[in-house]
Parts: C-alpha cells; sequence; structure tokens
C-alpha cells in the first residue's frame, strides 16, 4: 500500500455498514447581515434624484472533526456593497430622460481550518503553496478538497453608467440611449497549487483500490493563480414604437454591442499554434518558451489574445394587432437579435499557464501517490517567482488554454407569435409559438490529444502519444493538455405553449400553462471559465450532438389564488375569517443525462469516454423500490481508440412532481399598519423527486439512483408594516 494513502486513511471514518456506506454529520453554521439606506430628493418638479447603498456581510465557517470529508467546502467569508445614483429629468411634455451610475463590489475570502493536512503531511514528495489545503478525486467514491475550495481570494470592481432618453412625436415613441460597464476581477487562488491526484481505476479497475496502490491516473500541479483581469462593454440602441392604425402597432429598432474581450494585468495569456510549432517558429517576449507558443508583444497577438468587432448590430422588429378592433384578441410576432456578452474571468486559466503559474499535467506518474515527480526532467519544479521575467522557465508537460484570435461574439436569434383571445370578461387563452437559435456559443476541446496506436498505447506513455510530442518528441515534451475554445456551437430550440387565465374576481385567480418543447445542442457549452474539456472527441465536432441539458418535452405549471372570506361574527372572523390559501402545482417528464464510461478507454488522455450500448437491451429499469434506473447490461465498455456510441444526453432521468401551498392573512393593528402572517408548504405532499442515477459505468452503483430533492419544508413567516 502506498504511504500517502495509509495516512490517508487514519483521518478517515470506518463504515459499520457490510456495502461500505458511511453516514456521517457535516456541521454548516452560517450568518448572514444586510442594510439598505435610500434617500429620495425631489429637486424640482420636473427633476427627482435618488440614491441607494447595500451592504451584505456573510461568514460560513467550515468545521473540520478529524474526518477529512467533512472538508468538502471552505470556510467563506463575504462582502457585498453596492451604490446607486439615479437622475430624471422632464425635459418637455414629450420628453424624459434618466441617468443612472452604478457602482458594486464582490469580496470573496475561502480559507481552510488551520488542521486540514496537506500531501507532504501525508507523505507525499513535493512543494506545497499552503500548510492546510488537500486537493484529491476518488472517482465514484469521494472528493476531498475541490478547486472551488481551495483557499483564495476574489475581488470584483464593476462601474456602470447609463442614460435612456424616452421622446413621443405624434404616433411615434422614441426611445434611446446607451451604456458602458468596465468590470475588473482581482483573484488570488491557491487551485491546485498543492496538487491535484486523480484516482479513477485505470489501473486495477478500481478508483479506491488504484487510491491504496498510488496509482494516480493525473497528476496536476501548479503554482497559485493570480491574475487581475479587466473587461469592458459599451452599448447603444435605438427604436421606434408606433401606432399605424386604431388596431396596429409596430415596433423597430436596433442595437450595438460591440465585442470587447477581457485582459488581463502582467498580459497573461499565451496563443499556440500548430503549424508554427512543426515549423519552430519561437516567441521573442520569452526566449526559453518552446515553439509554438506566442504572447503580447509577438507579431499578430493581441492583448487580449483575441480580435473584438465593433461591426456588431443587433435589429428586432415586431408587431401587435387586434385583427377584430374588439379588443378582445390579438396577434403578436417579433424577430430580433441579441448578443450575449461572456462572463468575466472566462480566461481565469491563463493565470495557471507557463510562464505565469507554470501549470503541468502528469499522466500516470512513475512515482505513484508518494513521488509524482519521480522521472520528471529536473525534479520538482515549485515554487516559482511571479511576474515572470523574460527568461523564465517553461515546465514539461505544461497545461495550456488556447483561444482563436478571431473570436466570435455569440448571439440567439428569437422569434415568436402567439394568439391570444379573452373569453367573458374573466378568461383569457393563448397558443404561442417560440423558437430561438443561439450561434457562436462557446465551448472547449483537446487541441492535443494523444493518439491511439494499437496496444502499444498504455496511460502510461500518454504524453508521448500526443499530437506535438509526435511532431516532435523534443518541443513537444512541453506541451500536456491544451484545452482549445471551440466558438462555433449552436443550439435550437422550439415550443409551443398553451396558457389559460382567469383575473382576479370572483374572490380567486387561476393561471395554467403547458409547453412542449425540443432544444437540440452541438455539444456541452462552457460554464464561466475556459478550464478543461468538455467536447468528447476533438476530431468530430458533430460527435457531441443531442438533446441541450435543459431539453424538458412536457412541463406544466399550475396555480390557484383565493382571496378568502370574511365572517359576520367579528371575534370568529378575527380568528377564522379572512385567510387566502393558493397552490402551485408543477411537473415535467425529466432532464436528460449522459452514461460516462468513466475511465479512459479510448486512451486520449481526454477522459470523456462513454459506452457502447448493447443491441436490442432497453436501457431502463425505472424501478423506485430498488432505485436502479437503468440496467448495466445494456451498455459495454468502449474499446481502445473509440469514443463509445452512446447518445448525449440520450436518456431521461425521473420526473418531477411538486405541489406548494401557502397560507396567509393581514390583521390589521393601528390606523394603517398592519401584521401579515403567512403558513408556507414547500413539497407538501412529500413526493421524492428522485434525480438521475449514477452514470459512470465504472461504478459498483451504475444506473442507481442515490440522491432526492428537498423533502416537505413548513416554514412560518411574519411581518409588520408600519
Amino acid at each position: 500500500y502506498s504511504t500517502p494513502a495509509v495516512n490517508l486513511a487514519k483521518i478517515m471514518l470506518i463504515s459499520a455498514d457490510p456495502c461500505g456506506k458511511l453516514v456521517y454529520p457535516a456541521s454548516n453554521p452560517s450568518n448572514e447581515y444586510q442594510d439598505l439606506a435610500r434617500i429620495d430628493w425631489v429637486r424640482t418638479p420636473k427633476n427627482t434624484i435618488f440614491g441607494r447603498y447595500f451592504i451584505l456581510n456573510y461568514t460560513n465557517p467550515a468545521v473540520y472533526t478529524n474526518n477529512i470529508l467533512t472538508l468538502s467546502r471552505p470556510s467563506v467569508i463575504d462582502r457585498s456593497q453596492s451604490f446607486v445614483f439615479g437622475d430624471q429629468m422632464t425635459i418637455s411634455p414629450t420628453v424624459i430622460n434618466a441617468a443612472h451610475f452604478t457602482f458594486s463590489r464582490l469580496s470573496v475570502n475561502r480559507f481552510n481550518p488551520t488542521t486540514m493536512p496537506n500531501p507532504v503531511a501525508l507523505g507525499v514528495n513535493m512543494y506545497i503553496a499552503v500548510p492546510n489545503f488537500l486537493y484529491m478525486t476518488i472517482s465514484n467514491y469521494f472528493n476531498v478538497g475541490g478547486g472551488s475550495n481551495a483557499p483564495a481570494k476574489y475581488i470584483r470592481n464593476q462601474y456602470q453608467w447609463s442614460d435612456d432618453t424616452d421622446w413621443i412625436r405624434g404616433k411615434h415613441h422614441f426611445s434611446f440611449g446607451m451604456e458602458n460597464i468596465i468590470g475588473q476581477m482581482y483573484a488570488n487562488n491557491v487551485y491546485e497549487a498543492n496538487g491535484l491526484f486523480a484516482f479513477n481505476g485505470q489501473a486495477s479497475g478500481d478508483a479506491l483500490a488504484d487510491l491504496m496502490l498510488g496509482s494516480v491516473f493525473q497528476f496536476a500541479d501548479t503554482g497559485s493563480q493570480i491574475g487581475n483581469s479587466w473587461e469592458k462593454y459599451i452599448g447603444a440602441y435605438f427604436e421606434d414604437a408606433v401606432q399605424l392604425t386604431r388596431t396596429l402597432n409596430v415596433h423597430a429598432g436596433v442595437r450595438w454591442e460591440p465585442s470587447l474581450p477581457e485582459t488581463q494585468q502582467y498580459n497573461l495569456g499565451s496563443h499556440i499554434d500548430l503549424a508554427a510549432f512543426k515549423a519552430g517558429t519561437r516567441s521573442t517576449v520569452f526566449t526559453n518558451a518552446p515553439p509554438g507558443v506566442f504572447f503580447y508583444g509577438d507579431k499578430g497577438i493581441p492583448k487580449a489574445y483575441a480580435n473584438g468587432s465593433y461591426d456588431d448590430f443587433a435589429p428586432r422588429i415586431g408587431f401587435a394587432w387586434d385583427p377584430t378592433g374588439k379588443g378582445v384578441e390579438s396577434i403578436r410576432s417579433s424577430y430580433g437579435i441579441f448578443f450575449d456578452t461572456p462572463e468575466s474571468y472566462t480566461n481565469s486559466a491563463f493565470a495557471l499557464a507557463p510562464p505565469w503559474a507554470n501549470g503541468l499535467t502528469l499522466s500516470s506518474p512513475a512515482g505513484g501517490f508518494q513521488n509524482p515527480y519521480q522521472g520528471y526532467p529536473g525534479g520538482n519544479p515549485f515554487p516559482l517567482p511571479f511576474p515572470p521575467t523574460k527568461t523564465a522557465t517553461f515546465n514539461q508537460q505544461g497545461t495550456y488554454v488556447n483561444l482563436p484570435l478571431s473570436l466570435h461574439h455569440p448571439y440567439m436569434q428569437q422569434w415568436n407569435l402567439s394568439l391570444e383571445r379573452q373569453f367573458g370578461t374573466d378568461w383569457a387563452l393563448t397558443l404561442s409559438y417560440i423558437g430561438n437559435k443561439a450561434t457562436h456559443l462557446r465551448a472547449g476541446y483537446e487541441m492535443n490529444p494523444a493518439v491511439y496506436s494499437g496496444a502499444a498505447s498504455t496511460t502510461k506513455n500518454t504524453a508521448a502519444r500526443r499530437v506535438f510530442s509526435l511532431a516532435d518528441p523534443v518541443n513537444g515534451a512541453y506541451y500536456s493538455t491544451i484545452t482549445m475554445m471551440n466558438d462555433g456551437v449552436n443550439t435550437d430550440y422550439n415550443a409551443m405553449q398553451f396558457s389559460a387565465r382567469h383575473r382576479m374576481s370572483h374572490g380567486y385567480t387561476f393561471l395554467y400553462n403547458y409547453t412542449y418543447s425540443h432544444c437540440l445542442q452541438d455539444t456541452e457549452t462552457l460554464g464561466n471559465k475556459l478550464q478543461g474539456n468538455n467536447q468528447t472527441d476533438p476530431n468530430n465536432m458533430r460527435f457531441d450532438y443531442g438533446p441541450c441539458d435543459f431539453d424538458v418535452r412536457h412541463n406544466m405549471n399550475a396555480s390557484f389564488v383565493y382571496a378568502g372570506f370574511n365572517l359576520a361574527n367579528p371575534t370568529l372572523n378575527l380568528i377564522a375569517g379572512g385567510w387566502s390559501p393558493s397552490f402551485l402545482i408543477s411537473f415535467n417528464v425529466g432532464y436528460p443525462f449522459t452514461v460516462l464510461t468513466g475511465t479512459d478507454n479510448s486512451l486520449t488522455g481526454i477522459g470523456l469516454d462513454r459506452p457502447v450500448a448493447v443491441s436490442g437491451v432497453s436501457p431502463y429499469v425505472r424501478n423506485t423500490t430498488s432505485m436502479q434506473w437503468i440496467t448495466p447490461s445494456a451498455f459495454t465498455p468502449n474499446s481502445g481508440g473509440s469514443f463509445g456510441n452512446v447518445g448525449m444526453n440520450s436518456l431521461i432521468g425521473p420526473h418531477y412532481t411538486d405541489a406548494d401551498a401557502s397560507l396567509r392573512k393581514l390583521f390589521s393593528t393601528f390606523r394603517e399598519q398592519k401584521l401579515e402572517l403567512r403558513f408556507e408548504f414547500f413539497n407538501i405532499f412529500n413526493h421524492p423527486n428522485l434525480q438521475a442515477p449514477v452514470v459512470s459505468e465504472s461504478s459498483g452503483s451504475f444506473g442507481k439512483i442515490q440522491a432526492a430533492g428537498p423533502p416537505r419544508i413548513i416554514q412560518l413567516a411574519g411581518k409588520y408594516t408600519f
């Protein structure tokens, strides 16, 4: 057994269950305090000024009680602040102008208990950045620490200014304005600076056995992630809403939103070009950089490592028509293009790449868990100075992310057509078609995969089989995984919607809606950052084509609110009268999910393999007693060099049913002061909303449901208004 694994086992609880199930408490105390101040000033009858300040303080300490599994979250101290200033001016009876300035600041501080162990304390031979953090993943069993649990400090500042004008002239209502936003994100994150040890059962067939034997599937190590990014947004718009006739209104407009990729202090980032690598072309910014990687200051490399664009215009048009002129029915339709502003800190992994944090990834290191740098040229390269100098060292097996220089601006086209009809004075029915198509969404794929070469391919020679190493074994050794942004991801959504509503009359209101929809996507899209691959086959971008993660074919919601009734007897009415009940019922047929092999059978170093579906065998069991949702015998592992054939999001999880209710009453106390009491019941029937099953074929619990949504929750709320 590996010495670090044995030492880790000493600080884990031992299960008394014959199947190894372990139940343990994890303390989760939290406190939150909010303060708000506002001032409104009617300076003149035509000019109103207001200001608002808000502050929130939040603490959530982690508690470590000699059980390493309780450290699945860090201690957190957060502070959020915002200030808003607004000025509204009536310039004339037909012209109004509103200007706003906003500043917000979010400070997030993460840290771990001082007693949390680290790899060196367990017996690992390596450098650590902090003495109280451990990051490990053991597939299908448990995780220790986690990338979002590493000690870190984030400060985000945002400055926003906007000005909007409305001008009514005859039948026209003109609206125009502009907006400017500057966002800054400072980050100092330990992340993988204490190493990341991943065990997936690649060696023995069981991840826990691999841990005890010290057989690491993948080891990642970096310096601390330090970055200071800046993002700018500019937008301007013009729209005209005109009443062409008494029964027809038309609106048309356009919005200008240039694409301005975010930049980093210290010019963090890099751009990798395979053709330049093969040609032996090197950077002039860092003299020790391997061929093929370039930096700001090299010819053709912008500061953001991607070029923006200023010719991004988004038109939109629509109409509303009353075909009979009686005011009881309408036909509405519209079409528009809407640009998306990518989340800030998308390029955060630039701070991990060489030479900044000199991140590296080793597949199946020869020294295993105890000595991951055994055989690595020059030994453990950490720690390193920051910022790097012109002659900075570049580690072998470096981990990079890469942006296309001609980065496209993501946008969505939306269109709809609705028919609405009023019946009587209280009821209205609506039938709608809604569609949208998103273009140039973003995903990540492996630019430097390992090439399968038959029986000689193993996880131990992954580095030697990567594309760059095959092209140049000497210089290719400086590159491990390279996540390339794919900005060509599309999604398509189409839906038919029906709704029926009864306005508040006769003491009640009712709303029902039903949606039949279908959504398809090319692949999984990125979260808030480009880090790690989410496309399975880098040579086949359509391999992941399938239903969207939120593709729910049938979705129904219904709500009912009764205004309550009063009793003639004042005393009895005080107790039993005036109560207003309401109900909300929701149902959908379940969300799709993807089955994974769980191991790198394709031997490409990507790790997103899917199994092979057995012909003629239904994948479903749907036994909610044994909790076996899908049958393992319907799948077999994919073979070497292949990625399987099970479709992306091709299976459907359990349906969702929920019923909520509330009971509300207002008590008049003194003059206009009131007391409100509310009894609220969430999931009132305590229906178990089962979640998706274990999707990894390599897990002993494959296909079993192991989690459910919240149980019945009852809460009492009181509010006094004075």
